[in-house]
């Protein structure tokens, strides 16, 4: 397979990965909203109080598997789930409150008249909108979850959703990737890391096109955790891991959430055959034919890029990044030969090229432009 892990690497980490301002711009907005539900929170229940620990990180910021976002209606998700004691969660007649009454009291703890857009309740969370016009463009969600213990002692936390309260635990799945690349790095040193890293490529292959519709991230983590393969170099690991999963898909196209802690797993899927998984299926296909002029004798490093840049749709990046290879390699090559001349190590060959002294090349006279004397 034609070597084209450093093009891989490098467009991973530019164009992949989230970059580290733009990380913290997103984790302060996410912190400055908890501080203001922990600030005003009593003044709008009286006998809320909640800290820090309440909060709970989630999602892909918390799995760190979080990718850039391509086009302009994309948005960045952070989740940031808030446990409240289900003994305060009640009104000042004595009775729970609903899981529409928590969700209008942190909404309305949330609003802010500096907000263009003020939060709104989704379906299982309170939203906070930020920057819908720019590459900036990002929410954070507030799932609220009540805590409690159960008649043998077992702490219990359910979610506000939709239809009622539900049992659900805030960290579950990004404890269970945890463990999972650690797992794996005990294994093989390196490999739970890669892992990490193929969710975000897969991503970013799925979200490549704005009219493809592919399964969600979690949906897509899950099928990594199953179909990862380690190798040394990071272009062999997502091409198997894309022969893995056209595979995987060919048998099966359930998904099961493999965080769950129950027998038999929760189905992410709604039915056997769910068209976004359909479509992966033969994405995944079409992306292993595109990736097959890698293996060819003749292969260039132009029909890598070519082939490569079907997959990830780099809008240029690797054109550029062999430009500029390129560029650096004509520059070293005449520093080489500054540093030849500069020495008086210098020599022509007959063709006219400059080479360091030795075998049947005529050293270089010393050069003196302005006079002995001048």
């Amino acid at each position: 397979m034609y070597n084209y892990d450093s093009q891989i690497k490098k467009f991973r980490d530019e164009k992949v990965t989230l970059p580290s301002d733009m990380r913290a711009m997103l984790l302060a907005h996410r912190k400055a909203n908890a501080d203001r539900i922990i600030a005003r929170l009593p003044e709008f229940h009286d006998k809320v109080r909640v800290g820090e620990t309440n909060f709970k990180s989630q999602g892909s910021f918390a799995m760190d598997t979080v990718i850039q976002t391509r086009f302009t209606d994309e948005e960045y998700d952070i989740d940031y789930g808030l446990v409240i004691r289900k003994s305060q969660l009640v009104k000042q007649d004595g009775l729970e409150m609903t899981p529409d009454e928590v969700k209008e009291l942190i909404r309305d703890v949330l609003k802010d008249d500096r907000f263009s857009r003020q939060p709104r309740i989704m379906n299982n969370c309170v939203r906070v909108f930020y920057a819908d016009d720019d590459d900036y463009k990002h929410h954070v969600d507030f799932p609220i979850y009540r805590e409690f213990e159960d008649e043998t002692e077992n702490t219990i936390r359910e979610i506000a959703g939709e239809t009622g309260w539900s049992k659900s635990k805030p960290s579950r799945v990004n404890e269970w990737l945890e463990d999972l690349v650690a797992q794996k790095n005990a294994e093989k040193q390196g490999a739970g890391t890669q892992m990490r890293r193929m969710v975000k490529l897969l991503k970013r292959f799925c979200r490549s096109r704005s009219d493809w519709d592919m399964p969600n991230g979690m949906k897509l983590t899950m099928l990594v955790a199953e179909c990862f393969q380690y190798f040394e170099r990071e272009d062999e690991a997502f091409y198997q891991l894309l022969i893995n999963l056209k595979n995987r898909l060919f048998w099966n196209l359930v998904v099961l959430n493999l965080a769950d802690e129950n027998l038999p797993k929760a189905k992410l899927t709604k039915t056997s055959q769910d068209q976004n998984m359909i479509d992966l299926r033969e994405r995944a296909n079409e992306a292993i034919n595109e990736l097959a002029i890698l293996f060819k004798s003749d292969c260039k490093k132009e029909d890598a890029r070519r082939a490569w840049d079907w997959i990830f749709q780099s809008d240029g990046f690797f054109k550029e990044l062999e430009e500029k290879e390129k560029n650096e390699a004509k520059r070293q090559e005449l520093l080489a030969k500054a540093s030849l001349i500069n020495t008086g190590s210098a020599a022509t060959t007959a063709a006219g090229r400059i080479v360091s002294v030795g075998g049947a090349q005529v050293a270089n006279a010393a050069h003196s432009f302005y006079g002995e004397h001048f």
